[in-house]
């Protein structure tokens, strides 16, 4: 996959549109309806692009809002017997937050099919969409695993932006342990497996101590939320220095742009506190 430069990246984020119709909806549901029929590349100056760069920029941010919601929760989930959904929401926020850096520099990576870069030149901007596969001109990929296939295409996309970011955040390009699918087969061994969900909640209460987190959370625990944490911090940096700002928060009812949305409705939110209108009594 290829990416927009960092100027190409800006330009592509500075000129949202607000397009009305199917763009403003889901993303798979308007790549579903609008790009297939063999259309193969979109051009700036078109409809069609205008619309694409809409929606994609609209789930950019959608994607940034949640992502920024499953770091604060991951916080809440700090307790041994929680550690392993700790685990599962910081790979989800990681998730999350990989969609997005790669939305904003021009690609995505669909079901089947992937949309990334074939010219960046601002006002004459093109994208192509490719299927992936094996053939001549597919993106292609050794992994079947549509989690495992996002990280592959992931990895190699943004090896491109190493030079240009700081190396305490480019540890969020690289591969964890050089394996671009260490994420997925980590959450599906602490998700699926509760011999290793329970490993990991053992190991959490033996080594956490809120005095010194984020180090003292073990093994792989520690490895993801490093991860997520780096690549949202950079991932943010560049929606703010590219000015990203689109019409879909504004159904939430806070005011401002996507950082004071986070503050309100994802950091000074507080908990219900709904545990004495539970049926505890049950499994207690």
């Amino acid at each position: 996959m290829k990416l927009f430069g960092i100027n190409e990246a800006k330009y592509f984020c500075a000129n949202f549109g607000a397009s009305p119709g199917a763009c403003q909806g889901p993303l798979d549901a308007f790549q579903a309806s609008r790009l297939g029929g063999g259309v193969r590349r979109i051009a700036e100056g078109t409809p069609i692009f205008q619309e694409f760069r809409d929606c994609l920029l609209r789930d950019v941010e959608r994607q940034l809002f949640f992502s920024a919601s499953q770091y604060r929760r991951a916080l809440d989930l700090m307790v041994a017997s929680a550690s392993p959904w700790a685990y599962v929401t910081a790979y989800y926020g990681s998730y999350y937050t990989a969609h997005a850096l790669l939305g904003m520099f021009g690609a995505v990576v669909f079901g089947r099919s992937v949309v990334d870069v074939s010219r960046g030149t601002p006002g004459r901007q093109e994208l192509s969409i490719r299927r992936i596969g094996n053939g001549p001109g597919q993106e292609m990929t050794t992994y079947s695993g549509s989690h495992q296939r996002f990280w592959d295409f992931f990895y190699n996309a943004v090896s491109t932006l190493g030079p240009f970011v700081a190396p305490p955040l480019a540890i969020a390009l690289n591969p964890i342990s050089g394996d671009p699918i260490w994420q997925i087969a980590k959450r599906n061994e602490i998700n699926y497996d509760s011999f290793a969900g329970l490993a990991l909640t053992q190991d959490f209460a033996k080594t956490f101590s809120k005095a010194t987190f984020p180090a003292s959370l073990p093994g792989v625990l520690g490895t993801q939320f490093h991860v997520f944490e780096i690549l949202l911090e950079l991932t943010y940096s560049y929606a703010s220095s590219f000015g990203l700002r689109t019409d879909a928060l504004d159904g939430l009812g806070a005011p401002g742009g996507l950082r004071d949305r986070v503050k309100e409705l994802v950091y000074r939110v507080k908990a219900p506190g709904l545990i004495a209108q539970t049926k505890k009594a049950a499994v207690t």
